[in-house]
């Protein structure tokens, strides 16, 4: 039976790869600082005897024996991590020599959580004003960054077996109905009726990637021989939407009154930020697989579930995209 650490195990990207793992048969560990019960989907795998929860946090060394890790562990309570620059740079840097320190003693494959936010210096920035700029993210596009080279490393010195997946915009159920995302902000503004705010003129261009076609990427790129695996691959969707256009759907299949407002454009944003999948494509044989248009209706239904709730779940270290 496969082993298989999750960091950051709570998350919305965790707790469906959990799941996934689960019903393939493997024993799956979820390492987060957040209890698995806040999850309703993780709740289910609670009582499975093959699922163990450990709550710990990524920046302090662990003990535990695996063949599997994934780190997907990183600040995503977006509104937080403004003032958390530190915690944002210790939770991806220090995590990341936890995690590769414990797949070395555990001869086990690891796979590191990364972002396309590291490509935010190809902006046309320079180097000056990237130095200058304190924005959440352009932190998090350094300390991913910086990540990403402690893995290199500890590959070429230590042989560690370990991949990188840039992760793009992910969206489903299962997230915090809080939790600062795009989509899940943008509908819970709409489930409220409320004014839908977004930054700039709402025209910067993203895609999305439902949950359950991300982890499907994760777990080819993981199950990887080390000699055909390349050192990163870009995980997104391809489908591209501007913010305007992603709020006047959601507005639509809700049926809501909330009206879209343009704010100050944000510091350091991306005008377009869209993966190239040409190199995935060739290398795990993969694309998404569901719509928008669907991914959306279920998500949108699962946060109507969710909204009712009067507990609202804590910040969690959790995935990042």
């Amino acid at each position: 039976m496969t082993r298989v650490s999750i960091f950051g195990g709570t998350g919305l990207i965790g707790t469906h790869l959990t799941l996934r793992l689960l019903a393939q048969g493997a024993k799956v560990t979820c390492i987060d600082i957040r209890e698995p019960d806040l999850s309703p989907l993780l709740a289910e795998a609670t009582g499975n005897p093959d699922f163990e929860f450990i709550r710990h946090n990524v920046t302090r060394p662990l003990k535990i024996e695996c063949d599997r890790i994934y780190n997907l562990a990183s600040p995503s309570y977006m509104h937080h991590d403004p003032s958390q620059p530190v915690t944002t740079l210790q939770t991806n840097i220090l995590g990341s020599i936890r995690t590769l320190d414990l797949a070395r003693r555990n001869r086990a494959r690891l796979l590191f959580a990364s972002s396309g936010d590291i490509y935010l210096t190809h902006n046309g920035i320079s180097s000056l004003e990237r130095h200058r700029d304190d924005s959440f993210y352009s932190i998090l596009s350094e300390a991913k960054r910086s990540a990403e080279a402690l893995h290199r490393a500890y590959i070429r010195q230590y042989g560690v077996d370990a991949r990188v997946a840039r992760i793009y915009n992910t969206y489903g159920t299962g997230a915090q109905i809080d939790d600062g995302r795009v989509v899940t902000s943008i509908i819970r503004h709409a489930l409220d009726n409320s004014d839908i705010k977004i930054n700039g003129a709402g025209d910067r261009i993203r895609t999305l990637c439902w949950v359950g076609d991300t982890v499907e990427a994760l777990m080819r790129l993981m199950e990887l021989d080390a000699s055909k695996a390349p050192f990163a691959l870009n995980i997104g969707g391809y489908h591209e939407i501007t913010i305007e256009q992603l709020a006047a759907t959601v507005i639509r299949l809700t049926g809501s009154r909330s009206r879209i407002v343009t704010g100050d454009p944000r510091s350091n944003d991306m005008r377009r930020k869209v993966p190239d999948l040409q190199l995935t494509r060739r290398t795990i044989d993969w694309q998404p697989t569901v719509s928008l248009g669907e991914g959306l209706a279920m998500t949108i239904e699962y946060m109507r579930r969710e909204y009712v709730r009067e507990h609202v779940a804590p910040p969690t270290w959790v995935e990042t995209c």
